[in-house]
């Protein structure tokens, strides 16, 4: 934990320890759990005491913005989570659980910070090695193609900044597949921003070379080849390891339809 982390840390507690309806508080995320790296945010779970969590929710949004000196709080999920940016850009989640919700939680994964009560978390014992579901993996490769068959629409209407979307959509079902190729559960997967952390090298490599895309035919197409390269060939083996009925159909009719209207090959 950066020093700028632990500074943010520390005047969390500091206030949250004086607030009446916290009755516990854990470190969670990548930071909690011993890992994170310098752009971690800092992620805590707050267990409310009397008046639950609605009212605890309610006191935070107005105590924490002088205190903290906060220039962004999101109440999400009916004020569950809050979201908050300080004016030197320290990023932090509160996310609030009455008594019912803490057997959701591993406190192998907590730290804890304090506890005026004796509830906490369970310790649950290590899961069963992940196993990518075969529907799962054909929904995956079903949404890979269903967009690169939209290719021409975007094209053909000039809407090439909208190619570029879809690009990204290819992107991160790739990102998705080698996770699940690596076994990586979605629950153990952290923040959206650090996916590569879980990848080979060779995955990284091959990630790598992929091509820089402009909002141009020739570049998205150039791009849409070099992903489905990536991509296809690994879903398919994928598929076959874990005994999933690859959509054979479906890929055949998009490089069909690819080939006739935009010349391209996949």
């Amino acid at each position: 934990m950066t020093e700028a982390q632990q500074a943010l840390l520390d005047a969390l507690v500091a206030h949250l320890e004086r607030e009446p309806l916290v009755e516990a508080a854990w470190l969670a995320g990548s930071l909690g759990a011993g890992g994170g790296d310098a752009f971690s945010d800092v992620d805590l779970l707050l267990l409310a005491g009397e008046g639950g969590w609605q009212a605890l929710s309610a006191r935070l949004s107005e105590s924490l913005k002088p205190a903290l000196d906060l220039v962004l709080l999101n109440r999400l999920f009916g004020g569950v989570v809050l979201n908050a940016v300080t004016a030197g850009w320290g990023r932090f989640d509160l996310t609030l659980i009455a008594r019912d919700g803490l057997a959701r939680y591993d406190a192998g994964k907590l730290t804890a910070l304090f506890n005026r009560g004796d509830a906490a978390p369970p310790v649950k014992p290590a899961p069963p090695p992940y196993r990518t579901p075969p529907d799962k993996l054909i929904g995956m490769g079903n949404e890979f193609l269903r967009v690169i068959g939209l290719s021409p629409v975007a094209v053909g209407r000039g809407e090439l900044q909208l190619a570029l979307s879809g690009i990204d959509i290819l992107r991160r079902l790739t990102f998705d597949l080698m996770l699940e190729e690596n076994g990586v559960a979605p629950e153990t997967r952290g923040g959206a921003l650090h996916p590569s952390r879980f990848l080979t090298e060779a995955q990284t490599a091959q990630i790598a070379a992929l091509p820089t895309i402009a909002a141009e035919p020739e570049s998205l197409a150039r791009g849409t080849e070099a992903f489905a390269a990536v991509f296809l060939p690994r879903a398919k083996t994928l598929a076959a390891a874990i005994g999933a009925e690859w959509p054979q159909a479906f890929e055949e009719a998009t490089r069909r339809h690819l080939a006739a209207t935009l010349g391209m090959r996949i």
